[in-house]
C-alpha cells in the first residue's frame, strides 16, 4: 500500500465526496470511484503511521457510503502491517446505523487530564475495597479500562458488522459485558456530537452503561478557559427507554480559569455495573464517588501547565564526550532462488495496487463542511 499520499487538511468535520485539483491521466476503475471515502480513511491511517499527520486534529469524521466499511475491513485483511498499527495505535469509532467513522487523535492536555480524573475515581474505589461487606466486594471487581473498545450489535440481520466505540476512559465490572461508567473529554467538533454519543452508549447497551460523563474544555478565539460538566443517564418514559441529560453543560471552571461553586462530578457506586450486578438491596449502593470542581480544575490546570512547560522541563544528561551506541540494524533476509519468483509476483501485485490507489491519494483534499 502506498505511503506517499499528499497531506490531508485537518480542519474538517465530515469529508464530502471526492474532488481533484488536477484530474489523473488515467481514470480510476469503477470500484475505485465507488470506494473514494475508503481511500481517504486508509490515506489518513497511513499518514498517521508515517508521522506526517502533524496537526493531529482530534476529531475527524468520514461519512461512508454503503459497503465502504466492509471494504476498509477487506483492505486491513490484505495489509496486516497497517491493520496491526491501526489496532494498536489509532482510535476510531464506527456507527453502523449512520455509516459514520470518526478518527480520534487525543491531545496531550486531553490525555493528561483524563488520566488524573480516572486516577481520582479509582483511588476512591480502592478505598472502598479495603472495607468489608457488599460495597467492598463489589468495588473489588471494578477497574478502569481507558479506551478499551466497546462493540454494540445492530438491529440488522443482514449484517454481522457491529458499531464500535473507543471512549476516553471507562470503568468495567469483571462480570459485565459493557462498562458501567464512560467519560468523554470534549472540545471543538466533538462537542457537537457528545449528546448523540452518550445516547448511543446508553441505548445501544440496553442501559448496561449506567452513566456517560462529558467534560467539555473550551478553547475559543477569545481564549476562554471555561470548562463544563454534563451527565447522561437512561430514563423509562412509559414504554420507551430514553437517554436524558441530567446535568447540562454546568460550569466547573469559569472563563478566567477559576473553579466555580458547582458540586462537581458525583457518581454512585451502583453506577459502575448494570442493574443485574449492582447492589440493589444494599444501602451501600448509594455510596458516592466525588470529584469536586476544585479538583477538576486542579487536574486540568496541571495538564495544561505540563504541556506548556514541556520544553523547559528536566531531562536526563550524559557526560561530555560520551558516545551513544545503538544496535546495528538487522540485515534483510537473503532471497533464495526458490523464493525469487514468489517475491516478483508479490511486487507486481503491489505495484498494480499502488497504480490503482495513487490517483485517489494524489491531489486529494478534504473540504470543510459545517454541521
Amino acid at each position: 500500500m502506498s505511503s506517499s499520499q499528499a497531506p490531508i487538511t485537518q480542519n474538517s468535520n465530515i469529508t464530502p465526496p471526492s474532488s481533484f485539483a488536477n484530474h489523473p491521466l488515467t481514470p480510476p476503475p469503477t470500484d475505485e470511484k465507488q470506494f473514494a471515502q475508503v481511500h481517504r480513511v486508509i490515506a489518513l491511517f497511513e499518514e498517521i503511521r508515517a508521522g506526517r499527520h502533524i496537526t493531529r486534529h482530534p476529531w475527524t469524521e468520514f461519512q461512508l457510503a454503503e459497503g465502504d466499511y466492509d471494504e476498509i475491513e477487506r483492505q486491513f485483511e490484505r495489509d496486516e502491517v497497517l491493520s496491526g498499527y491501526v489496532k494498536d495505535k489509532i482510535r476510531y469509532d464506527y456507527s453502523r446505523e449512520s455509516d459514520r467513522l470518526v478518527v480520534r487523535m487525543s491531545t496531550a492536555v486531553h490525555e493528561l487530564f483524563i488520566a488524573r480524573v480516572e486516577d481520582a475515581i479509582f483511588s476512591q474505589l480502592k478505598s472502598i475495597r479495603e472495607e468489608s461487606g457488599d460495597a467492598a466486594a463489589f468495588a473489588q471487581k471494578v477497574y478502569p479500562a481507558r479506551s478499551t473498545e466497546v462493540y454494540f450489535p445492530v438491529d440488522d440481520a443482514r449484517s454481522a458488522t457491529k458499531s464500535k466505540r473507543e471512549p476516553d476512559t471507562s470503568f468495567w465490572h469483571d462480570d459485565a459485558k459493557y462498562p458501567g461508567v464512560i467519560i468523554e473529554v470534549a472540545y471543538s467538533h466533538k462537542r457537537k456530537r457528545l449528546g448523540r454519543l452518550a445516547e448511543d452508549y446508553l441505548l445501544d447497551s440496553n442501559a448496561s452503561v449506567q452513566v456517560v460523563v462529558g467534560l467539555d474544555i473550551e478553547y475559543g478565539k477569545k481564549r476562554s478557559r471555561k470548562a463544563t460538566l454534563s451527565v447522561w443517564r437512561t430514563h423509562v418514559d412509559g414504554n420507551e427507554l430514553r437517554a436524558v441529560q441530567e446535568v447540562a453543560d454546568e460550569v466547573f471552571r469559569n472563563e478566567q480559569g477559576h473553579p466555580t461553586e458547582h458540586p462537581g462530578l458525583r457518581l454512585q457506586l451502583s453506577d459502575f455495573a448494570n442493574k443485574e450486578l449492582a447492589l440493589r438491596k444494599s444501602r451501600d449502593k448509594d455510596r458516592e464517588i466525588v470529584i469536586t470542581s476544585q479538583q477538576l480544575c486542579e487536574y486540568l490546570d496541571a495538564a495544561e501547565t505540563k504541556v506548556a512547560r514541556v520544553e523547559s522541563l528536566s531531562e536526563g544528561s550524559i557526560a561530555p564526550g560520551l558516545k551513544k551506541r545503538k544496535r546495528a540494524e538487522t540485515p534483510p533476509d537473503q532471497i533464495t532462488p526458490g523464493d525469487e519468483a514468489k517475491y516478483v509476483g508479490q511486487e507486481e501485485r503491489a505495484a498494480k495496487r499502488m497504480a490503482e490507489d495513487d490517483p485517489e491519494y494524489e491531489d486529494m483534499s478534504i473540504k470543510s463542511s459545517s454541521e
